[in-house]
């Protein structure tokens, strides 16, 4: 039997096929009744992920990321400035694990003049900037290329990654809260983040202000959890509240 969280995901992944799908489609595709569907879009809804039309829904724009060569380029300029910031702070030696998102990819990038990095990841592009260079040794996880992502987040993807201890878990989100946290609405990298950040001694969040007062529907991490935050957005006094403890830098 499908797990909610699985058909949630599923009606996400179909939704991104296209503009909208009605609610009779989405039912025949997934097996299940036209009011199961109706459900999970109010959930669905009711997070910010999709916007309702008439007899159907579509994926809200503020959630929609496309492929990753599209996100590479989104907000690129904050990217590229968090990731400046963030190479700052890791020093010639250190064992990073770096996510499977866009800023990671910028990361990455800006970690090219480090020396003898030990970096663990589960993403292509990541790999492809780090591995082979400077003396550094790099972990790539493996199993069933998400293509969308250009990364593995499956069962044999975590079940690699579940051996190594990083020094530090460099993570971006796609959503953040003052109540919710960091969230993520791709339940792959969801679980493999919460993951690597269990197992990693010291724990770096980069997000550019794109991702803030915003919550998805796939829980990655509380305040409580995170050493640092990186960001191109001053710290209100809000966030300051939620954050007591964490070192915020803005980029």
């Amino acid at each position: 039997m499908m797990k909610r969280r699985d058909r949630r995901q599923d009606i996400l992944d179909l939704l991104r096929q296209g503009e909208a799908m009605g609610i009779h489609d989405l039912a025949n595709i997934l097996a299940v009744s036209d009011e199961t569907v109706r459900r999970e879009l109010r959930l669905l809804e009711a997070d910010g992920l999709i916007e309702r039309i008439h007899g159907g829904a579509r994926l809200a724009k503020s959630v929609e990321e496309g492929p990753f060569e599209a996100r590479l380029h989104r907000n690129a300029a904050a990217k590229q400035r968090i990731a400046a910031a963030v190479a700052l702070v890791v020093d010639d030696g250190e064992s990073l694990y770096l996510d499977a998102s866009s800023t990671a990819f910028h990361i990455a990038q800006a970690l090219k003049g480090k020396r003898d990095l030990t970096v663990v990841t589960n993403a292509l592009g990541v790999a492809a900037e780090l591995g082979g260079c400077n003396g550094n040794r790099l972990y790539l996880a493996g199993g069933e290329l998400d293509d969308r992502y250009r990364a593995f987040f499956d069962a044999t993807a975590r079940a690699y990654l579940a051996q190594f201890r990083p020094g530090m878990a460099i993570v971006s989100t796609e959503s953040v809260d003052i109540r919710a946290g960091f969230t993520d609405y791709h339940i792959g990298e969801g679980e493999l983040c919460r993951q690597m950040i269990g197992q990693s001694r010291r724990v770096t969040m980069a997000v550019d202000a794109s991702k803030f007062d915003r919550a998805s529907v796939v829980a990655v991490a509380g305040f409580g959890e995170v050493d640092r935050i990186v960001t191109d957005r001053a710290c209100d006094a809000g966030y300051a509240a939620a954050t007591a403890g964490v070192e915020w830098i803005v980029a």
